[in-house]
């Protein structure tokens, strides 16, 4: 992760294609099946790609995740597909990109809103 806001940083394997911005929001979160069970995390970054979310356990990469985003101004409902997965201070880190790109300001706006 970057050390300014906005800063492109490599992924695992990868150049980033969107800016990503440090935030600490917590989040709900389900793979696969609407029947699956929820899981409590905190999002870590967020871009207009994707985002990378720390859970205690591992969903597998390229399964669908269905996440709620728990931000000052309510809940955000939205969904992904994991990318990546690894072990990070007893948390499983997890690299989620969205189907596909939010509006340009997405990730800045929801940054800065949550600095308040």
């Amino acid at each position: 992760m970057g050390d300014q806001p906005g800063q492109a940083t490599n992924g695992p394997t990868r150049r980033r294609r969107f800016a990503r911005f440090p935030i600490s929001l917590p989040v709900l979160a389900r793979a696969g099946h609407a029947s699956g069970q929820e899981v409590g995390g905190t999002v870590r970054d967020i871009g207009a790609g994707g985002l990378m979310a720390d859970f205690p356990v591992e969903m597998a990469p390229r399964s669908a995740i269905w996440l709620l985003l728990q931000r000052r101004r309510g809940p955000l409902e939205m969904e992904g597909r994991v990318v990546w997965t690894a072990v990070t201070q007893g948390m499983i880190r997890h690299g989620v990109a969205f189907p596909e790109p939010k509006g340009q300001d997405f990730a800045m706006d929801l940054f800065l809103a949550e600095r308040r």
